[in-house]
């Protein structure tokens, strides 16, 4: 069995006092976190912020202490594993790279939701979106 490794991000900001996520919509159609392929000598970090950069032009900065992993198929004899880290944009400009991504949006808590293709992207929504509300005080009257 082939064993991959990719890295992303749940990426959030806070504006007028809501809170939105960052998805895109890959080439193939789904909704999902920007993440992407580990090059050989890049650390996991390393690989989300370029993976990131890459695929909506933009920077993050990372939450140190915050890191879920998901693991799926992709296709007969392979096993993926996508590790990812929660961040805030802190520069660069909002734009897709055509050659992979569709669409970059960002939405309320429950467009999210609604939004993501995948059971295993919803549940790692789900952990950041419990860390976000265990760790700072936002979402008293937002969805």
């Amino acid at each position: 069995m082939k064993q991959e490794k990719s890295c992303g991000a749940v990426i959030f900001r806070e504006k007028n006092d809501h809170i939105y996520f960052l998805i895109i919509r890959q080439n193939q159609g789904h909704w999902c976190f920007p993440k992407g392929h580990c090059e050989p000598g890049e650390s996991e970090q390393e690989t989300a912020w370029r993976e990131i950069k890459e695929e909506t032009g933009l920077e993050v900065k990372f939450f140190s202490d915050f890191r879920a992993t998901t693991s799926y198929s992709p296709k007969e004899d392979v096993i993926k594993e996508v590790v990812y880290f929660l961040a805030n944009p802190e520069g660069g400009e909002l734009r897709l790279q055509e050659e992979e991504v569709q669409d970059v949006r960002w939405v309320r808590r429950i467009d999210a939701a609604a939004l993501l293709t995948y059971d295993n992207d919803i549940e790692l929504f789900k952990k950041a979106v419990r860390y976000i509300k265990l760790n700072y005080n936002v979402w008293e009257n937002d969805k």
